[in-house]
C-alpha cells in the first residue's frame, strides 16, 4: 500500500472496530463508497468495513450486533451511537437469473472479495492508517475520470444486470466517462434488464434523476436505450431514448426531484395515459404518481389555452382545478425549458399565483352551510358548483375575500339563474 489519505471523521469514529479485529487477528479495512469518496476528497456518507473475520466471530468481539444478512455475511456493530456494517470477505458463485448469486463462500483473502465487486472506483479498500489497496486501479480511473468494470465487463454484467444502471448512475454523478469496453458489454447485455425488479430499476433512476447532473444520465439512458428492456415495459421509455436534448443541460436547475419527471414525461408525443402507466411501472408511491401526474395535467391544460384569448382566466382555472403545488411544480419547469411555448409568460403566471387572495374553497370566507342559509335553499349540488363560482372570482381578484360581499354576489347570481 503507497497512496495514503487522511481519513475522514467518520472513519474515524469506527476505528476502534479495525483495531478490535486486527488485534484478535483477523485483517479488516475499510472498503465501498467511503474508500472511494475519501480518495476523491469528497465528504462521506456512511461507513463500510469489510474483514477475514466470519460472523460469528464479529458477533462474539462486539457486545452489541444486528445479525441483518448472516447468510451473505453481513452483522451490524453498534458502536458509540453508530451503526457499521461488518461484511466477511466473500466471492459468489453462478448468479440466478442475473441478479442474486446461488451461493455465498466466505474467505480469507481480500483480493477476492474485491474481484466480486462492480466498478473498479467501487473495488478499493483502504486499513487504519488510510493506506489504500488498489488491485483494480480504481485510483488511476478516478483521475482519468472512468468508469469501467472490475475485470471482465461481460462477466460483471451477466452475474448482476442491475450493475447496467449503477454504471450509469456513477458516470452521470461524477460527470465520467465510461469505458470503452464496459460500454461495449453494457448495450451488449442490456437485455438482461428484463430480469431486475422493477423497485430497483426505480431506486437507480431516482438516485440518477434526483442527483446533481440528471441531463448526463438521460444522455447516457437514451444512447443506450437501456430503459426499452425493463421487465415492465415503460411506455414512455423510446420517447425518452430519442432524447429531450433541450432539457437535459438544464434539468438540474429544476430543484424538486418529482418535478424532473414531470419535465421529463412532457416531452412531445407522450401522453397522460403513457405517462401514468410509465410511473406505475416504475412502482412510484401512488402519492408521487398522483403529485406528477397533476403536473402533467396542469401542462395539458395550458396547453390548450391558446384557442382562448383570456389567459388568465385559464391559468387561474387551471390552478383552482389542480392545486397550487402542482401549478408551481410546472412552473418551475416552463421556466428553465425554453422550447415550451409558453417560456415566456412564466413571470407573469407567477405574479398572477402570487397574487391570488384564495385557491381552495377553505380559504373562502363563506362556506356552504353559510351559503344555504343566507339563500334560503335546501342543500345540493348548486352548493359546490356555486362556491366554485365564487372562488374562481376571488381568485381572479374580482370579488373580495368577504363573506357579507361574498353572500351578496351569490344572491345576484341566484336570482339570475332563476
Amino acid at each position: 500500500m503507497e497512496v495514503r489519505f487522511a481519513l475522514p471523521n467518520l472513519m474515524l469514529q469506527a476505528l476502534p472496530l479495525l483495531e478490535a479485529l486486527v488485534q484478535q487477528g483477523f485483517e479488516a479495512v475499510f472498503v465501498g463508497g467511503c474508500v472511494r469518496d475519501t480518495a476523491m476528497g469528497l465528504p462521506i456518507k456512511d461507513v463500510d468495513i469489510a474483514t477475514s473475520a466470519r460472523p460469528e466471530q464479529v458477533m462474539s468481539i462486539f457486545p452489541r450486533c444486528i445479525p441483518t444478512g448472516l447468510q451473505h455475511g453481513t452483522v451490524t456493530v453498534l458502536h458509540q451511537g453508530g451503526s457499521y456494517e461488518v461484511t466477511t470477505f466473500r466471492t459468489e458463485s453462478e448468479y440466478e437469473k442475473h441478479r442474486r448469486p446461488l451461493q455465498v463462500e466466505f474467505i480469507d483473502r481480500l483480493d477476492g472479495d474485491l474481484l466480486r465487486r462492480d466498478l473498479t472506483i467501487n473495488a478499493m479498500a483502504m486499513n487504519a492508517a488510510g493506506e489504500l489497496y488498489d488491485p483494480f486501479h480504481g485510483l488511476i480511473d478516478l483521475k482519468k475520470r472512468t468508469v469501467r468494470c472490475v475485470g471482465d465487463a461481460d462477466a460483471r454484467f451477466q452475474e448482476d444486470a442491475l450493475r447496467m444502471l449503477r454504471t450509469i448512475r456513477f458516470a452521470s454523478q461524477f460527470e465520467f466517462t465510461v469505458a470503452h469496453s464496459t460500454w461495449r458489454a453494457l448495450n451488449k447485455h442490456r437485455e438482461l434488464l428484463r430480469y431486475i425488479a422493477m423497485e430497483r430499476v426505480q431506486a437507480e433512476l431516482d438516485r440518477m434523476i434526483g442527483g446533481a447532473h440528471p441531463g448526463r444520465a438521460l444522455h447516457l439512458l437514451a444512447a443506450s436505450n437501456l430503459l426499452s428492456y425493463t421487465g415492465t415495459a415503460l411506455p414512455a421509455a423510446e420517447k425518452l431514448a430519442k432524447g429531450h436534448a433541450s432539457l437535459y443541460s438544464v434539468l438540474d436547475k429544476v430543484a424538486d426531484p418529482d418535478a424532473r419527471y414531470a419535465a421529463l414525461l412532457m416531452a412531445e408525443g407522450i401522453t397522460l395515459p403513457d405517462a401514468e402507466d410509465t410511473l406505475k411501472a416504475l412502482r412510484l408511491p401512488t402519492q408521487r404518481t398522483n403529485a406528477i401526474m397533476s403536473v402533467l395535467s396542469v401542462n395539458y391544460a395550458m396547453e390548450e389555452q391558446d384557442q382562448i384569448t383570456d389567459l388568465r382566466l385559464v391559468w387561474t382555472s387551471t390552478v383552482l382545478r389542480f392545486g397550487e403545488e402542482a401549478s408551481r411544480r410546472w412552473l418551475s419547469v416552463v421556466k428553465w425549458d425554453q422550447k415550451h411555448h409558453l417560456h415566456d409568460q412564466t413571470n407573469l403566471f407567477n405574479k398572477w399565483l402570487n397574487g391570488m387572495p384564495a385557491m381552495t374553497l377553505k380559504q373562502l370566507k363563506l362556506n356552504g352551510k353559510q351559503l344555504e342559509e343566507g339563500l334560503r335553499r335546501v342543500p345540493g349540488a348548486w352548493t359546490g358548483e356555486l362556491l366554485k363560482r365564487l372562488l374562481l372570482e376571488v381568485a381572479l381578484d374580482k370579488l373580495p375575500n368577504e363573506k357579507d360581499l361574498l353572500l351578496k354576489q351569490a344572491q345576484i347570481w341566484n336570482t339570475e339563474d332563476r
